[in-house]
């Protein structure tokens, strides 16, 4: 489910390191740096010279120590809030997409069992899709904090983003509770369908504005720009709702239908149950990429101005 990124240009390797810029000759590691290939305290040394205990060129460690892809980008206004909240916010929607897959889970299982005896649907009543609606609606709170500080907006608005991201999920949570309504009723098959698909829409919407959220605070974490196997796609989870949707267009046609269409049934079901477990796989992905790019917002890597001590910093103190 999650998607391979490309190599970043900027990932930093002890064999491919760039040699110091001459901007730098001359600067000494003023502050506790500890070399990437043996841990030795680099503290006093030149920037220029090498590692008395194995060899590496200090510069490599500066490189690896400093992110310099993350500091060209504008400042966050509260960067641990962002952090805290993103992460949260991910969790949140994996949290509320599990509770509100038990009871159909449930409720299938109750049907492989003939005799009636398990009843597992009594352990997941109807009002658990509220219970999915309230943890998103707390998720969403953190959104407030994802806006950078006006005129440093990241790759044009990122406030259109966030509008998307609360109206995508807003929409989500005032159709799951619809849902619930018509089925406290029990309004007909089709009737459901379409309050899923409606929902389902609703999220995707959601998606689209998380999708871009993601791209530009995503990329002050080196683990989330370099990630290949572990990146999630947002993208690819909008692709799998777009599974689920087409599963319940199918079980509707199938239901609707005058002809007993039995396989068309059955290969409705199979498409949004295997969509559904492609979405839970992806927000799974997503909150592990959340945490990233919270440990990255919380614990930022130093500026070079901290490590290093450029020809004239003393004197211009003085």
């Amino acid at each position: 489910m999650a998607s391979r990124g490309r190599s970043n240009p900027v990932q930093l390797s002890i064999v491919n390191a760039p040699s110091q810029p001459q901007s730098l000759a001359g600067a000494v590691v003023c502050s506790p740096l500890h070399c990437r290939g043996c841990g030795y305290n680099l503290y006093g040394l030149s920037a220029e010279g090498r590692c008395p205990e194995c060899g590496l060129e200090i510069w490599e460690t500066v490189q690896h120590t400093v992110d310099p892809a993350a500091s060209r980008l504008p400042v966050l206004r509260n960067p641990r809030a962002v952090g805290n909240g993103l992460f949260w916010l991910t969790l949140s929607l994996f949290v509320a997409a599990v509770i509100l897959v038990a009871r159909p889970v449930a409720r299938r299982l109750d049907t492989l069992d003939p005799t009636g005896l398990r009843d597992i649907s009594a352990w997941t009543p109807l009002y658990l899709a509220l219970v999915a609606g309230v943890v998103v609606l707390a998720g969403l709170r953190a959104a407030g904090s994802f806006a950078p500080p006006k005129g440093q907006e990241l790759h044009g608005s990122i406030k259109r983003d966030i509008r998307l991201l609360v109206a995508g999920m807003a929409a989500w949570v005032l159709l799951v509770v619809i849902q619930v309504g018509l089925e406290w009723k029990a309004v007909p098959a089709w009737g459901l369908g379409l309050a899923r698909i409606a929902a389902t829409f609703g999220a995707m919407v959601g998606l689209f504005g998380l999708d871009g959220i993601l791209r530009a605070i995503g990329q002050r974490s080196r683990a989330f720009r370099t990630a290949r196997g572990g990146r999630q796609g947002v993208l690819a989870m909008i692709g799998a709702l777009a599974g689920v949707v087409l599963g319940e267009l199918m079980g509707m046609g199938a239901a609707m239908s005058s002809r007993a269409w039995g396989g068309l049934a059955t290969m409705g079901m199979v498409v949004t149950w295997i969509s559904t477990l492609m979405l839970l796989i992806g927000l799974a992905y997503l909150v592990v990429n959340g945490w990233w790019i919270r440990r990255a917002l919380c614990r930022p890597p130093p500026a070079l101005d901290e490590i290093l001590n450029q020809p004239g910093d003393e004197e211009s103190t003085n």
